[in-house]
């Protein structure tokens, strides 16, 4: 069975190297980051302790209709994001967000091998700290790792695994995503410290403002851009937070 938040789209991928393609989300639910900023906190902050970790120190409920917990067999998850796009006749790429996808990756498998056979793309959403399984590998396109830094409150040992980074890296479907916030200095320092401990690419490298509204993407963004480019980093926005503001069904 595996563990869903929403199925939703069509909307548009709002983060990295794939922003502004069309795509389906599949989001699961749980996670093994706790970040002070995350903009899902519903898949995962469902208990005191946990949202205690968040910005807003909401505690969701577990059993939300909406964005909770719903147990799926593979079928019932094809059999919905069919209910959202002909998924059998129209490929485009489906988005495995979440919460943190690697922590189901047997039970995805199926689902996203058929996906696979009807044409589609698959894109992994994940914090890179657990390493892909062959079988898992063998179904993705692409990883869109975003390694947590300091700012999002998770102690090192939790969320920086550079063995792990290594391994995506190796499959060559990775690319690297990094949330920068108001103190990008800081910021682009850590980044640069896991690029060159972890030898990534620099090519593969990409920034993020973080912020659930758009001045405070533009603003962030603005600070950062130049020194990113002086170092090789690609800038990506969030798409989506311009069109559809917080909005967690777009």
């Amino acid at each position: 069975m595996l563990k869903i938040s929403q199925l939703f789209g069509p909307t548009v991928q709002g983060e990295g190297s794939a922003a502004g393609r069309h795509c389906l989300f599949l989001r699961v639910f749980d996670c093994n980051q706790e970040c002070t900023w995350c903009d899902t906190a519903y898949t995962w902050a469902v208990t005191d302790a946990k949202a205690a970790k968040t910005r807003s120190g909401h505690r969701y409920d577990r059993h939300d209709p909406a964005y909770g917990l719903k147990l799926m067999e593979p079928d019932d998850v094809l059999s919905g994001l069919r209910k959202l796009w002909d998924v059998q006749t129209r490929p485009t790429i489906i988005v495995v967000s979440g919460g943190e996808p690697m922590m189901q990756q047997q039970d995805l498998v199926p689902v996203l091998q058929q996906l696979r056979d009807w044409g589609h793309e698959v894109h992994i959403e994940t914090a890179g700290t657990i390493p892909p399984t062959a079988a898992f590998d063998s179904v993705v396109t692409q990883y869109n790792v975003s390694p947590k830094l300091a700012n999002s409150g998770n102690r090192l040992s939790k969320r920086y695994k550079p063995a792990v980074l290594a391994a995506l890296h190796a499959t060559g479907k990775a690319w690297f995503k990094f949330v920068v916030t108001g103190d990008h200095e800081r910021d682009l320092a850590e980044v640069d410290h896991i690029v060159a401990d972890v030898s990534l690419p620099v090519q593969r490298v990409m920034v993020m403002p973080e912020g659930s509204d758009g001045p405070t993407n533009i603003t962030t963004a603005q600070q950062m851009v130049d020194p990113a480019l002086a170092r090789g980093y690609g800038l990506s926005f969030r798409t989506h937070v311009f069109l559809w503001n917080d909005d967690p069904d777009r």
